[in-house]
């Protein structure tokens, strides 16, 4: 058990614009205009709670009396699986189920492996795995488990899956998405302790065989410790943009019926080489919702994607 107490208390009639308000996870405002900031204290000698965790797909969320898990479902993107490598993520889960008793017959009790799903932004990496997550919720016996990593630290996250009670969960799947964020900062990002920890099990916060899957934009921030040892990341698997032929068969899928034949060609151009799958979605739907020819919304977002290169430059040169 614990208990609330009160960390500050502003009455909104006084305030000021620019006042700073220490920061707090739990606020409150009252019927008299008091803004409330609570703080939880946990009661001294108190035994943290199981939290009992059944089959089917979760997602953490973060309430005042802790972490929860919220019953959840992906919302499917009928996106042809063969632009986005699903087969290998599919393949690398499906072995690694397949095969647990080797990790035991090597002394591992509790077998754990990771892979780190990386590309460009709106490549399809979440698509990736939809597919295969999703045959695995209706086992009845997986638990699948989503964590935004901008939204919630790895320490909270590693205490709270260790306080975990499986009922009818035989395996779990944890999918880390975004580890990085979604923004690229300046030199290498810095190794979470946490993170590492929850990636070796060396506190043994699984105590199921669990599947780790990565999503990220930048792999290239990452430092070595992180990425490139087996044991935390095992696998790494890209998701790039599609090829010429490629992006042609996504337009044509997101078109349906309706004739491509005009631009076809012009789409295969090289300079179209990072169009990713939400390019070519955005290019259906903004023709569609501006009734604008495909062929002129094309050259409409290539321009927009030169001005915004040249933008960055300059913002690169100028020391930003």
């Amino acid at each position: 058990m614990g208990h609330f107490k009160i960390k500050s208390k502003i009455n909104l009639d006084n305030a000021q614009v620019g006042d700073i308000i220490s920061e707090s996870a739990y606020a409150t405002l009252t019927p008299e205009g008091n803004f409330v900031q609570l703080e939880y204290i946990q009661d001294e000698g108190y035994s943290a709670r199981k939290y009992k965790v059944e089959p089917g797909i979760f997602t953490i969320f973060e309430t005042a009396m802790g972490y929860e898990l919220k019953k959840t479902e992906y919302v499917k993107d009928k996106i042809l699986s063969s632009f986005n490598n699903t087969a290998k993520v599919r393949d690398s889960i499906n072995m690694f189920f397949n095969k647990l008793h080797v990790y035991r017959e090597h002394g591992i009790e509790i077998p754990r492996r990771a892979a780190l799903v990386w590309g460009p932004a709106g490549t399809g990496k979440t698509s990736s795995i939809i597919d295969t997550i999703s045959s695995y919720s209706s086992d009845g016996k997986t638990a699948i488990i989503l964590w935004a990593t901008d939204k919630h630290e790895a320490g909270y996250v590693k205490d709270f899956i260790a306080s975990f009670e499986y009922h009818g969960v035989e395996r779990l799947i944890l999918v880390a998405e975004d580890i990085g964020g979604i923004e690229i900062d300046e030199g290498k990002m810095r190794s979470d302790s946490s993170l590492l920890s929850l990636l070796d099990n060396q506190e043994k916060t699984f105590s199921v065989p669990v599947y780790i899957i990565g999503t990220t934009n930048f792999p290239e921030i990452f430092l070595g410790n992180l990425t490139n040892r087996p044991g935390r990341f095992d696998d790494k698997i890209e998701v790039g943009y599609p090829n010429a032929n490629q992006r042609v068969q996504l337009l044509n899928f997101f078109c349906k019926n309706t004739d491509i034949s005009d631009i076809a060609a012009e789409l295969k151009s090289s300079k179209y080489s990072e169009f990713s799958i939400a390019h070519i979605k955005e290019l259906v739907l903004r023709a569609a919702v501006y009734d604008k020819d495909l062929s002129l919304v094309l050259k409409e977002m290539i321009a927009e994607i030169e001005q915004y290169k040249r933008a960055f430059s300059k913002r690169e040169s100028m020391g930003f």
